[in-house]
């Protein structure tokens, strides 16, 4: 279980800690000193259980435990208390508390109440015998083998059978517009109907900006290639932009057991794919016939470059920029050789200028491109933080409207990480660096939408997702999407798309 202590006692919640690290399986993840900062942790990590103290200073447990459950979040909780507060205590029975622990505490009190906690969740995890999204995800970030019972559960619930064999394909989607990814989810619905003797499950993660299919078929009565066509017809050729389009992987295996710890190899070959153009949709046969060449660093270029920037010459910039973004795409390099020759050639635009040009310096600086370069997945996205640097030695000025686009695609990829949370313009400007007022003028300017207006459309189409393909009750899937109020949520969620979330997730 993953547990939250809440206690404003120092030694005592890490006492506690230490008992549950030493004496169970369980992992503590996180600490409070009082009842408003166990609140914003529970919001924040959704732990399995809540330990909490009663007295505490800017909010008590009660109080904590009365907001959580006027919220409808779901989390067990045990109190902490002291024999002249059990009495107390017992107000909190309204709250949903599963149990209690008496001070001072002892390894066998402890190892008790989390033993009874955890028989609970079981229970409750038994009533969802049936629903099988809730196992693909650990298909794909599984890292370990399961136990043979638990193997068959999972095949019972999600209607597999001996004779099928499996599909997995991975997408990465971060270079591509957010528009693709509902008309791929529609796509899926469409091969579902292709293919009614298939089971066929789909999740995206926003994280990781992937795309997951899970395809188990029958070999009796169809092949994989005829699948594999379909997929690469219906989801990959349509969508062949250059420099805009979703690199997938794909990993045929004849049994579900194999599937754990393989499925994930379709993500490392999508990075280890970085330089290859062209192929959208990669195979392990495809992977293992690639013939990599060694790479070797264009040293004179470099020179060449450096000149340029210490003659402040913007024509030989812009030529040995492009030079070196050539040189990079006529092999097939690994990835650790592209990744290591562009974060090379930043460093050389950084240090050059730091020499010559301390505001050019600290705007390149501030342009972040090292993380930019750092977190690609794609050889387009390295360029373009390479570019960015290119364009800042050029033109300064003119490219301060420039890099604002990628202060809004920073600001998107932090809607992505927090929007499950109440998250403000305010906070996404502070993470950024800049004024609130700034960040709504880029916003207007860049998507055409204000903020509040994109947060919106962006809860709403996980909603979407999650009110077709889950079983979530409606305030559960408010809670996923950033609203505590289900009522609340289902006023924007009308307001949006014309129609209430009970409605829509009876739509065919």
């Amino acid at each position: 279980m993953r547990i939250l202590i809440v206690e404003d006692e120092v030694k005592i919640r890490e006492g506690m800690t230490k008992l549950i690290s030493a004496h169970t399986s369980h992992k503590v993840i996180g600490e409070a000193g009082n009842g408003q900062e166990g609140l914003d942790m529970i919001l924040r990590f959704h732990p399995d259980l809540v330990i909490t103290d009663i007295r505490m200073p800017k909010m008590d447990g009660l109080e904590m435990l009365r907001k959580v459950h006027e919220m409808k979040i779901h989390v067990c909780s045990v109190i902490l208390s002291g024999y002249s507060e059990f009495d107390y205590a017992k107000q909190a029975i309204h709250y949903g508390v599963e149990d209690y622990l008496l001070k001072p505490l002892a390894a066998e009190d402890i190892q008790e109440v989390l033993r009874r906690v955890e028989d609970k969740l079981e229970q409750e995890a038994g009533k969802l015998e049936g629903k099988p999204g809730r196992y693909i995800r650990d298909v794909f970030y599984g890292e370990q083998a399961i136990g043979k019972e638990e193997m068959q559960r999972i095949i019972s619930s999600c209607q597999f059978s001996p004779s099928m064999g499996y599909q997995v394909y991975c997408g990465y989607v971060g270079d591509c517009s957010m528009i693709w990814e509902e008309e791929w989810q529609k796509k899926i619905q469409e091969m579902q109907e292709r293919f009614d003797e298939c089971r066929i499950h789909f999740f995206s993660n926003e994280f990781t900006r992937e795309q997951g299919c899970l395809i188990a078929y029958p070999k009796e009565e169809m092949s994989g290639e005829e699948i594999k066509r379909y997929f690469e017809r219906k989801m990959v050729n349509p969508y062949k932009i250059k420099d805009q389009r979703a690199i997938w992987a794909m990993i045929e295996v004849d049994s579900f057991e194999e599937l754990y710890g393989k499925a994930r190899k379709t993500a490392e070959w999508i990075k280890e794919s970085l330089s290859i153009e062209g192929k959208e949709l990669l195979t392990e046969g495809w992977m293992k016939q690639v013939a990599w060449q060694e790479f070797q660093y264009p040293l004179e270029g470099s020179q060449k470059m450096k000149w340029a920037i210490c003659n402040e010459d913007s024509g030989k910039i812009q030529t040995e920029g492009e030079a070196f973004v050539e040189a990079m795409r006529q092999g097939m390099y690994r990835e650790r050789d592209v990744r290591q020759s562009y974060l090379k050639a930043i460093y050389l635009l950084i240090d050059t200028v730091k020499e010559i040009d301390k505001p050019t310096y600290e705007q390149i600086q501030n342009a972040d491109l090292i993380s930019m370069c750092s977190d690609a997945v794609t050889l387009h996205e390295m360029e373009e933080a390479y570019r960015d640097g290119i364009k800042i030695l050029i033109n300064p000025k003119r490219v301060k409207e420039d890099i604002s686009n990628y202060t809004i695609k920073r600001a998107i990829n932090y809607i992505r990480e927090h929007y499950q949370e109440g998250i403000t313009l305010e906070e996404v400007a502070g993470k950024l660096g800049i004024t609130p007022e700034y960040l709504s003028i880029l916003f207007n300017r860049e998507t055409d939408v204000n903020f509040s207006a994109f947060l919106r459309r962006f809860r709403i189409s996980h909603a979407k997702r999650l009110l077709k393909g889950t079983d979530l009750k409606i305030y559960e899937i408010a809670e996923q999407v950033g609203y505590n109020d289900s009522k609340y949520f289902a006023r924007v969620f009308k307001e949006e798309l014309g129609i209430s979330p009970v409605d829509y997730r009876q739509m065919e």
